[in-house]
């Protein structure tokens, strides 16, 4: 069994260096920041990483996130929105939150109705 990552791990290789090269990806993708910082993309990363403990997850997570970011033209505060709407429900079924989240809506609308696309079509090959 591997050991827990705890956060004084986060300060030390491998995953330092792993949140770094997370964060650059974040970076170059050159998303309106709307105030976001390098220190707010480098706390998301790294509370993401702690919440899956595991950097080939995060890593999936953060490059889905992004790749769909720049495709569907959105700022880095909705990137920071969803990295830690990723690592809450990690662990959880993802079908079973999403629906669940939509049936305790006061209203469905657009912009409610798009956010839950965008998330069920996060990891899909063409989303």
């Amino acid at each position: 069994m591997n050991p827990r990552i705890r956060l004084d791990d986060l300060l030390h290789s491998p995953y330092k260096e792993h949140i770094q090269t997370l964060v650059l990806h974040w970076v170059r993708a050159e998303l309106p920041a709307h105030g976001l910082t390098y220190v707010d993309y480098t706390r998301t990363v790294s509370t993401l990483l702690l919440t899956t403990q595991s950097p080939d997850l995060t890593s999936m997570i953060v490059q889905a996130v992004l790749a769909q970011a720049t495709a569907l033209h959105k700022t880095s505060e909705w990137v920071d929105q969803e990295l830690k709407f990723e690592g809450m429900i990690h662990g959880v079924d993802r079908q079973d939150f999403l629906r669940l989240e939509l049936s305790q809506a006061t209203t469905i609308d657009d912009r409610l109705l798009d956010t839950y696309n965008e998330r069920v079509n996060r990891f899909q090959a063409n989303g």
